[in-house]
């Protein structure tokens, strides 16, 4: 359980005694205190619910109507049973596992646990979907966005950077629609229901209407890195099922899915910079390759769609024609 000093370690302290709860555990990450507090309380009957209570005002409007953008077509999510407006809190129901505590209880369920985030995600995928013209994430705009004086010397991405900004101004469009900017393994979690398994998000600090769905699932692919030196066969099963479920995609599909491997790699680029200043960069070899070889892939698979563009541009009056993908 994570120990909470009241003021000292959070603003954010929810009258729990007061509103009736007791706290059993604190259950997002100490860094995050001063802007969300999660926590996992209990009531006198010892019914289970999660409280969420935000610094900015903002924030918790946005999951209200989040909540209620996803309640409106009965997707899961744990439905929310106080609204404390001036605490800037809400209550929910405690539902579900968390998806990588569920996986190690049940390695054998990994495929019908893969299936059912995919589901999820294809379905909030679907609110307000259409197709736009391609914009770079924002982690991956970030991350390229240089500190002047600091990061001039430090080329991150050298190969993709270009062929990105470039698709940007190309007009070349995608699909997007609902879905988060997070699609972290830690921010899933499953419900078994009539053994049949349902997954989904506890986490809308980062819902967006402009989230392409392959992009969700290759950033998703990337982040079971974090368990892989404690549970390596278990990673690599479930890496294995995820490239198996976006076999045969088309190239903007294809993109997509590995852009949204790299986005997920982005955050390396502080510690790159600092190792590499400091002659340390064998600390962070593997990592350092393999973010050069997703540089590699990303800009191949990007020019190749930028090449077939101008193919049907100057063909285009001819009748010739070179399909790019239209299913992303």
């Amino acid at each position: 359980m994570k120990k909470l000093n009241t003021q000292k370690d959070s603003l954010l302290i929810f009258p729990l005694q007061e509103k009736g709860y007791s706290l059993s555990s604190v259950l997002n990450n100490q860094n995050r205190w001063q802007t969300k507090l999660v926590c996992s309380i209990e009531d006198d009957n010892h019914v289970s619910y999660v409280s969420t209570t935000y610094s900015k005002r903002s924030d918790y409007l946005k999951l209200i109507e989040t909540t209620r953008l996803l309640g409106s077509d009965g997707v899961v999510y744990p439905k929310i049973t106080e609204e404390h407006l001036e605490e800037n809190t809400v209550v929910c129901r405690y539902i579900g596992d968390f998806f990588t505590e569920f996986l190690l209880e049940n390695p054998a369920k990994i495929g019908n646990s893969l299936v059912a985030i995919f589901a999820y995600l294809k379905n909030i995928n679907a609110f307000k979907k259409t197709s736009s013209r391609f914009s770079v994430p924002c982690i991956v705009r970030e991350a390229l966005q240089s500190s002047k004086g600091i990061y001039e010397d430090f080329n991150f991405l050298p190969r993709s950077k270009n062929i990105l900004f470039t698709l940007e101004n190309s007009g070349i469009k995608f699909i997007y629609g609902c879905g988060v900017e997070d699609p972290h393994i830690w921010n899933f979690r499953v419900l078994r229901v009539r053994e049949k398994i349902k997954a989904f998000t506890t986490d809308f600090d980062y819902f967006s209407d402009r989230i392409n769905y392959f992009w969700e699932i290759g950033y998703l692919y990337a982040t079971f890195r974090w368990i892989k030196k404690r549970f390596t066969l278990l990673t690599t099963t479930a890496q294995e099922t995820i490239l198996s479920l976006v076999q045969n995609i088309d190239i903007k599909s294809e993109f997509m899915f590995w852009l949204g491997v790299l986005s997920s790699y982005c955050g390396y680029r502080d510690k790159l910079f600092e190792f590499i200043k400091n002659g340390r960069i064998n600390e962070l070899h593997e990592e350092n390759q393999l973010i050069q070889q997703l540089d590699k892939k990303v800009s191949s698979l990007g020019e190749q769609i930028l090449v077939a563009k101008r193919y049907q541009e100057k063909n285009r009056t001819g009748g010739a024609s070179v399909k790019i993908g239209t299913k992303t």
